[in-house]
C-alpha cells in the first residue's frame, strides 16, 4: 500500500501536468472508453474487413475531443495554452474513431468515470483510473522483490524498468501505461520465482504471476505475443531438473492454465476482430526495395530506444540529455555486471534480448510497411524491454556482487531520482512556454499551466519520486544490511535442518 500510494501520487500528478489530450492517442482512447462502457465494443466497423476505423455513439462532448491538441501536436515549440476548450453537451453524437477494434478491457474500466457526467473533471478522473491500474502493477512488482526475493537487488531492477515514458504512459488514457505496468509485475515475479523458487514456489507469487500475465495478455493486440516471448526468456536461465518439480505443485498448473485459457480468449479476440490493423496514411510503395525498407527501419532505433526512456506529449517532447545518458548508464551497468559475475548461459540470454529488443520491432515493422507504413513506436517495445534490467539485476543479486546490494541500490536509486526530476521539469516547461522557452523563468510567467499551478505539481512530483528513492534503497538495505545470499550455498529444503542429505 506504501509503494502504491507514491507510485499513484507520481503517475497522477504527471497526469495534471500534461495538457488533455496531450498523449498519443489519448483523444480517441477517451472516446474509445466512453463507448466502450456504453456497450459499444467496437461500433460500426467502416473502410473495410482490414480497416481499423469504427463509428461511435457518444455523448458529443467526447466526440468532439478528436482535433484538441492539433495546434501544438508535434510542434514541441508550442505552449499548450493555443489549445481551445472542449464544449459539447451529454447528447449522443457519431464519431469515427481508428482503434474500434483494440482490446476493450482496458478501456471498460477506464470509461467508468464517463458515465458520470460529460467535463474535463471526468477526464481527469479516467487518468486517474488509468494511473491507478498502472501503479497497483508497479507495486505489486515492487512488492514482489520485498516479499519473496531473498536479496531484493532484483528492486534495483524495477527502478530502472520505471522510466519517466512509464509514469507518463500510466497517467494518461492510453492501454499501453497498464501494458507496460503489467509486464513490470510479470517480469519481476517470473525472474524472482525462476531464480529463487523453483524448488519451493510460494502460492502468493504464483498468483501474483499468473494474474499479472492474465490482464497482460488482455490489454493490447502484440500484448500474448511479448507474454510469450517474456516465458521464452524466462526458461532459459531456468534450471532444467527444477522445472520438472516445480510444474508438478497443483498450483502452478492452475496458474499456468488459468493463463493459457486468458490468452486463448485474448489470442480469439486479436484474431477475430484483427486488433493488430492499425490506421496509417504513409504506406511505403511496393516497388521500393526490401534493403531499403530493412535499413531504413533498423535506423528507426534512433527514435525506438530514447522513446522508452522518455518521449512525452505526441512523440514530440524529449527528456533532457541528462536523462538518457542516466539511464543508459543504469541500464548498461546492471546488464554488464550480471554478464561478468554470472553464468555464460545467463550472459548469452541477456545478449539475446538486447539483440530481441533492437531486432523485434525491426522485423515486424519491416514486414508491415506495405500496408501500415512505419507505425512502431518505442512504447510497443516496452513490455518487453522492461525485462532486461530486472532479470539482470536479479542475477547480478545471486551473485558475489549481492553482498554490495546497499551501496548499488543507492547509487542506481539516486541517480534514477535525479534522471526522473530532469524528464518532469523539461515536460512541464514544453507545454508551459514551449522548447524554445525559457528554462525557468517559465515557472514565474506561463503561457499555460495545470489546473493546480505549476509550482505545486512539481513540488508534489518532487516529494513522490524522492519517497520512493528512499523507499527502494531502504528495502534494499534492509537485507544487505545483513547478509546477501550466498551463491555458492546449497538451497535449504523447508523443514529439514542444515547440512542434512
Amino acid at each position: 500500500m506504501v509503494a502504491f500510494a507514491f507510485v499513484l501520487l507520481a503517475m497522477g500528478t504527471w497526469s495534471l501536468a500534461t495538457p488533455l489530450f496531450g498523449a498519443p492517442d489519448e483523444p480517441v482512447g477517451v472516446i474509445k472508453a466512453a463507448a466502450v462502457v456504453r456497450g459499444e465494443l467496437v461500433g460500426h466497423l467502416v473502410g473495410g474487413s482490414t480497416s481499423p476505423l469504427g463509428v461511435v455513439d457518444v455523448p458529443a462532448f467526447y466526440a468532439n475531443t478528436r482535433n484538441v491538441p492539433s495546434c501544438y501536436h508535434r510542434q514541441p515549440t508550442v505552449a499548450a495554452s493555443c489549445a481551445p476548450a472542449v464544449v459539447g453537451t451529454s447528447a449522443p453524437k457519431q464519431v469515427t474513431i481508428y482503434n474500434a477494434r483494440y482490446p476493450p478491457l482496458y478501456y471498460a474500466i477506464v470509461g467508468l468515470p464517463s458515465l458520470l457526467g460529460a467535463g474535463d473533471a471526468e477526464i481527469y478522473l479516467m487518468r486517474l483510473v488509468s494511473a491507478a491500474l498502472s501503479a497497483f502493477f508497479v507495486a505489486l512488482a515492487v512488492t514482489t522483490a520485498v516479499t519473496w526475493s531473498r536479496s531484493r537487488i532484483v528492486l534495483v531492477g524495477v527502478v530502472v524498468a520505471t522510466t519517466p515514458m512509464v509514469l507518463f504512459l500510466g497517467s494518461v488514457v492510453n492501454p499501453a501505461g497498464l501494458e507496460v505496468s503489467a509486464a513490470i509485475a510479470v517480469w519481476t515475479a517470473g525472474v524472482v520465482l525462476v531464480a529463487e523458487h523453483l524448488d519451493d514456489p510460494p502460492r502468493g507469487l504464483v498468483a501474483v504471476l499468473g494474474a499479472s500475465t492474465c490482464v497482460l495478455e488482455l490489454v493490447r493486440a502484440l500484448s500474448p505475443f511479448w507474454v510469450g516471448l517474456t516465458a521464452v526468456v524466462l526458461l532459459a536461465v531456468a534450471e532444467r531438473t527444477a522445472l520438472r518439480r516445480f510444474v508438478s505443485y497443483r498450483h502452478v498448473r492452475i496458474g499456468l492454465a488459468a493463463v493459457l485459457v486468458v490468452g486463448a480468449l485474448a489470442s480469439a479476440w486479436i484474431v477475430v476482430e484483427r486488433s493488430y490493423d492499425v490506421y496509417s496514411t504513409t504506406v511505403v510503395p511496393n516497388g521500393v526495395p526490401e534493403s531499403t525498407i530493412l535499413e531504413f527501419s533498423f535506423l528507426h532505433n534512433d527514435y525506438y530506444l530514447p522513446d522508452m526512456i522518455g518521449v512525452f506529449g505526441w512523440f514530440d517532447t524529449y527528456a533532457p540529455t541528462f536523462t538518457y545518458v542516466v539511464w543508459y548508464g543504469l541500464i548498461g551497468f546492471v546488464v554488464v555486471a550480471a554478464s561478468v559475475v554470472g553464468r555464460l548461459r545467463d550472459a548469452l540470454t541477456l545478449l539475446a534480448v538486447v539483440v530481441a529488443i533492437a531486432v523485434v520491432p525491426v522485423a515486424i515493422s519491416t514486414s508491415q510497411v506495405h500496408r501500415y507504413g512505419y507505425t512502431w513506436a518505442g512504447k510497443d517495445t516496452l513490455p518487453f524491454a522492461v525485462g532486461l534490467p530486472i532479470l539482470a539485476a536479479a542475477l547480478v543479486g545471486r551473485s558475489s556482487l549481492g553482498v554490495h546490494g546497499r551501496r548499488i541500490a543507492g547509487v542506481v536509486c539516486l541517480a534514477a531520482f535525479l534522471a526522473q526530476v530532469a524528464a518532469f521539469f523539461e515536460m512541464l516547461r514544453r507545454y508551459a512556454v514551449g522548447t524554445s522557452g525559457p528554462d525557468f523563468g517559465f515557472l514565474a510567467h506561463p503561457s499555460w499551466q495545470p489546473p493546480t499551478g505549476l509550482a505545486s505539481v512539481l513540488a508534489v512530483e518532487v516529494l513522490a519520486l524522492g519517497a520512493l528513492t528512499l523507499l527502494a534503497y531502504r528495502a534494499v538495505g534492509a537485507v544487505g544490511a545483513v547478509g546477501a545470499v550466498d551463491p555458492t550455498a546449497a538451497r535449504e529444503v523447508p523443514g529439514r535442518p542444515r547440512g542434512a542429505s
